[in-house]
């Protein structure tokens, strides 16, 4: 089931991207609802914007602690990541400027926009005791954005 779920995510997310708010500094967590019909097709019933995380049984408040400590552990390591990256922006035109070299702040500003994406930093990885997996990476080009999770005729 875990395949299919992941190609109906990454529909909905396509479906939705250009209503979606775009800053590698922020995230947001949605809720979507599925129901599954005798021949164990998915269908897509509602997505909830701020899910109710609540837990009525031990296991689901223990579900819970895991996803937002897994969705905490993700966002610090992007965080962690894009600061690394704009640190060293920093010190660069900070070592241009006291050498006393012209500073093209234009070309500084495009080079930030790039470096303020979100990508890992290889010393910034993401734990293998965490529940979430990568599925789609708008950072890859064409078919490796989507890891196998959508055929060919769904992406071009």
């Amino acid at each position: 089931m875990r395949p299919k779920f992941k190609e109906a995510f990454i529909h909905l997310a396509r479906m939705a991207e250009d209503s979606l708010y775009k800053s590698s500094s922020v995230f947001e967590m949605y809720g979507l609802d599925f129901v599954m019909d005798k021949d164990t097709n998915l269908w897509f019933i509602e997505c909830n914007p701020s899910p109710q995380l609540i837990g009525t049984t031990q296991k689901k408040t223990d579900f819970i602690i895991k996803l937002i400590t897994d969705l905490f552990e993700i966002q610090y390591a992007y965080l962690r990541s894009r600061m690394k990256r704009v640190y060293g922006l920093i010190r660069n035109m900070q070592d241009r400027e006291f050498m006393g070299q012209d500073v093209n702040y234009p070309e500084l500003r495009r080079e930030f926009d790039i470096l303020n994406t979100n990508r890992l930093e290889p010393e910034f990885s993401i734990s293998n005791s965490n529940s979430f997996s990568l599925i789609l990476d708008k950072n890859l080009d064409g078919e490796k954005a989507y890891f196998g999770h959508l055929s060919k005729e769904c992406i071009d």
